[in-house]
């Protein structure tokens, strides 16, 4: 068990420089008949009654601040609902005399009632934002409390539950943010929120302080490194909590976006100067760090466009973005550390991303720094009931007001989504649940006028009044993508009931822009992502109208397998390199594009003509005298590479806009195999800016079985026409184009020699093949629930190794290594044919030598027929996958090759 979790400062938006980690080891025990409280568990000696025992007699201790769930919680007790209850001894530091210690809790799901010293201390009745203990009543500096809190969290309907429902995924209960001590003078800042003015070069600050006792207070706000000038007011303030409003400058401001993320640090000091209360030793009153970004962020027209644009800093911006579901697992809510963090924004800016839509959750603050830090747009989810109810209204409207009070400053958060899917919205479909959800829109607006705001994240065409006009689609087929796309573009217009519920909610002038989208759904299984990533991201950069996207997901979770990256952040593999070097996932979703307006890939005639609208879409730095360069690859059906056809077209694109370059046309090679037209775009430095390509399957239908070549023969046979096997149960497309099989064992085939071949006369025989290990199951990351369609993409981490033996007519020819059962983009013609999508092998070649040439021509000669046989040997064990040439990454059936004859 860890000793001390989550070192870091917990709360960045409101920083003190004295605090106390009470992060680590605390006492727990279940409470599943939910009569701790009747048994006296929150007094001060428990033993007696029984506390921190578990149902088999044994003390717990569980590692804070992970969801009791979770593994590194030290419980990990997954399917328990209900009361949690923890304890600790908690010490004042005797350095902090003269001032109060409190108590912070910076989430506990979902409910909290907080004793100490076995007198009740606080309730909190929400799972994700903080709360606060003044321990001064209860004990001074030195001496030492017992806290004990309990946690019940049943993930009931009416509250924000988010996916923490049975049908989602593993819950978050109890504490599962830091908990830490900090001192505060009796008169304290609560919060500071921040409205920059960029226009007129300056802040507004709404300070919220506590005042012990009435009198004269100072309030000044600074810079530690001077970036604007200090500003001192003085206040008469009353007894209580209140607010101070100051003004200061902020002179030649630097803006804040991800490509330069510049943050000013806030110090904010509060002093009583009449009367003087009793301050620590440098008298400096209450003292508190913020920090804060000068950047707008609205919605408006552009270069006399009739659709509006999302506008960072004045200037339209594209959302490049993932769905962010911000779980671990190993924390699941909760972050392992801060590093684990700091690293999923890192990821997001190495993937080309510049937003991340965090996924309805209200996250760990320390999020919200990393993006504000590295430059990470954010869309920030409240999470969803699952039921309409007033109570669920009220839950959710006092939650809504605190979420945006806390993260007001992030430059990163740009807009609120309220609701997701009308989750929890059971009312939406009467005039009262669409009302509620404009006066949430409306009070949302209220309470932060400086960024935008979504009613709903629709699935359902849905809107009501919203900021943004956005929409989800899951489809895995490119026609049917192409037509859902193009019909939301074309019956987007102001007046359109199209995307509302209609009446007197329709569309006004509210950008265009994707919130989710994927090939691959939640529940389609563990599979490859990278085919349709690129064939729809390509089908939403070709219409201008569209502002942005949200690419279902940032990674995986448990067992919904389409992320980026596998749920603990190892890297897949996605294969575009292999087409066009250099190229990854960055590459397109970089802010400049290139692409074709056609099917990833699609069957040709040899020798017909290729053509296809070329686009490039530029949303990206001044790009000068552009070329988009383009070259045509082929590999023919022996797996032979060359380049059949390149050359350059120059561009001048339009900023904030997609420009048309004619189409992109030329004739294919004269022959079967597969062709891939590869472009770049490159700026007018000789910079990269974008690559991208679509594959062309050249075909007049099978090639000859039995070919004349200039060597000899070449024999060819299906993967699926196999005459005997060892295997009971091997896995055969209906086309014949793939045989699979786990574990050891052999496939053999049986050729014939062309007529007129003499046996004798044969100078070599070699055999050609695509092939690959088969891992089935073994590589499926979430083995305790599988759904859909499953062969995962490959991952740079975990291989499944085979090997296998060649051999003819009993004679072995060689032996090869593979090095795993991949399914990516390589495996463009598994994918396009539809044959275990996206998997391939490794091009191999098995040469007889001289003594086994001699062995199997004399067979031959004495009147036998070829028989060739694939054999994993039992140490091996890695299974084997075999491809024709429609299927995997090679446009090549197994061929012998019969040199001479």
């Amino acid at each position: 068990m860890t000793d001390t979790p989550q070192k870091n400062y917990p709360r960045p938006y409101l920083r003190r420089a004295e605090w106390r980690s009470l992060n680590g080891p605390w006492r727990f025990a279940f409470d599943p008949h939910v009569h701790g409280e009747q048994m006296g568990w929150h007094r001060s000696t428990p033993e007696k009654y029984g506390f921190h025992r578990a149902g088999n007699g044994k003390d717990l201790t569980i590692n804070v601040p992970f969801p009791w769930e979770s593994p590194l919680s030290g419980v990990a007790a997954p399917e328990y609902r209900g009361a949690g209850w923890y304890e600790r001894e908690v010490t004042i530091p005797a350095e902090w005399e003269g001032q109060r210690a409190f108590l912070n809790f910076n989430a506990v799901d979902w409910s909290a009632r907080v004793w100490v010293n076995g007198q009740i201390a606080a309730e909190h009745d929400n799972g994700y934002l903080p709360f606060s203990i003044d321990l001064s009543e209860y004990a001074q500096a030195g001496e030492t409390v017992t806290v004990t809190l309990r946690a019940w969290d049943i993930a009931e309907a009416t509250t924000l539950v988010g996916k923490q429902v049975p049908h989602w995924y593993t819950y978050s209960s109890g504490i599962w943010q830091s908990v830490w001590l900090e001192p505060r003078p009796a008169s304290h800042i609560t919060g500071v929120r921040i409205s920059p003015d960029v226009a007129n070069e300056q802040a507004a600050a709404q300070v919220d302080v506590n005042v012990a006792a009435a009198g004269s207070y100072r309030l000044r706000l600074s810079s530690p490194d001077n970036s604007f000038p200090a500003v001192e007011s003085s206040h008469s303030l009353q007894p209580g909590s209140q607010t101070v409003g100051v003004t200061f400058a902020v002179p030649e401001p630097k803006l804040w976006s991800p490509e330069t993320p510049h943050l000013y640090d806030v110090q904010a000091e509060l002093t009583c100067t009449e009367p003087v209360e009793r301050v620590p030793a440098n008298g400096a009153g209450d003292r508190a760090t913020t920090y804060f970004g000068m950047r707008t962020v609205s919605r408006g027209s552009w270069d006399g466009k009739g659709y509006e644009y999302i506008l960072l800093n004045g200037e339209p911006v594209y959302l490049r973005g993932a769905l962010d579901q911000a779980f671990h697992p190993d924390g699941l809510h909760a972050y392992p550390s801060d590093k684990i963090i700091q690293g999923d924004i890192q990821l997001a800016k190495e993937l080309g991303l510049n937003l991340l839509r965090c996924h309805i959750k209200i996250n760990d603050p320390r999020y919200y720094y990393w993006a504000d830090k590295l430059g990470l747009l954010i869309f920030y989810d409240m999470p969803s009931p699952e039921l309409d109810t007033p109570s669920m209204r009220r839950t959710f409207e006092a939650a809504l007001r605190r979420a945006i009070a806390r993260d007001f400053n992030s430059p990163s958060i740009i807009a609120w989504i309220i609701f997701n899917e009308t989750w929890g919205l059971t009312r939406h479909h009467t005039a009262d649940g669409q009302r509620w959800l404009a006066e949430m829109v409306a009070l949302t607006r209220q309470l932060d006028p400086t960024r935008l705001v979504e009613d709903n994240s629709p699935c359902r065409y849905d809107h009501v009044e919203t900021d943004i006009n956005s929409w989800h689609f899951y489809i895995n087929n490119y026609f049917e993508v192409r037509r859902h796309v193009q019909r939301v573009v074309d019956e987007t217009f102001p007046g359109s009931a199209f995307n509302y519920v209609g009446g007197e909610y329709v569309q006004k002038a509210a950008p265009l822009m994707n919130s989710e989208y994927g090939g691959i759904a939640a529940r389609s299984g563990d599979t490859d992502i990278s085919w349709c990533f690129k064939y729809q991201t390509t089908e939403l950069r070709r219409h201008a109208k569209i502002c942005g996207y949200v690419y279902t997901e940032l990674d995986d979770i448990e067992w919904e397998h389409n992320g980026f990256v596998n749920y603990d952040r190892s890297a897949k593999e996605f294969g575009y390199d292999a087409f066009v070097p250099g190229m990854s996932v960055a590459d397109l979703n970089a802010a400049d594009f290139v692409g074709l307006d056609a099917p990833p890939c699609q069957t040709l005639p040899p020798g017909s003509e290729f053509r296809a609208p070329l686009f490039v879409s530029h949303w990206g730095a001044p790009i000068g005298q552009a070329v988009v360069r383009w070259q045509v690859d082929f590999v023919d059906r022996y797996g032979q590479p060359s380049t059949a056809r390149s050359g350059e077209i120059p561009v001048n694109p339009t900023c904030f806009d997609v420009t048309s370059l004619g189409d992109l046309s030329f004739a294919l090679p004269g022959e079967n195999g597969l062709a891939t037209v590869a472009l770049w775009l490159v700026d007018g430095d000789g910079n990269v800016r974008s690559r991208n390509y679509v594959n062309v399957e050249v075909s007049a239908g099978h090639s000859a079985a039995v070919e004349r070549n200039d060597y000899g023969h070449a024999l060819r046979f299906r993967p699926g026409d196999f005459v005997a096997s060892s295997w009971d149960q091997p896995s055969v497309d209906p086309s014949c184009q793939k045989f699979s099989a786990t574990g050891s064992g052999w496939v053999e085939y049986e050729l014939s020699l062309p007529a007129g071949v003499n046996a004798a006369q044969i100078r070599g025989l070699e055999l050609r093949f695509e092939a690959g290990a088969r891992a089935g199951r073994a590589k499926i990351d979430w083995p305790a629930k599988i759904q859909g369609f499953n062969y995962p993409q490959t991952e740079a981490e975990r291989k499944t190794l085979s090997d296998v033996v060649v051999s003819l007519n009993g004679v072995e020819i060689g032996r090869a290594h593979l090095p795993d059962d991949p399914a990516d983009a390589r495996g463009v013609l598994s994918h396009h044919n539809w044959i275990d999508p996206g998997s391939y092998g490794y091009l191999t070649d098995a040469s007889a030598n001289a003594d086994a040439l001699a062995a199997v021509k004399a067979g031959l000669v004495a009147g036998k027929l070829l028989r060739v046989r694939f054999t994993v040997p039992a140490e091996s064990a890695g299974g084997l996958a075999l491809y024709g040439e429609e299927a995997g990454h090679y446009p090549v059936a197994p061929t012998l090759l019969v040199m001479g004859g």
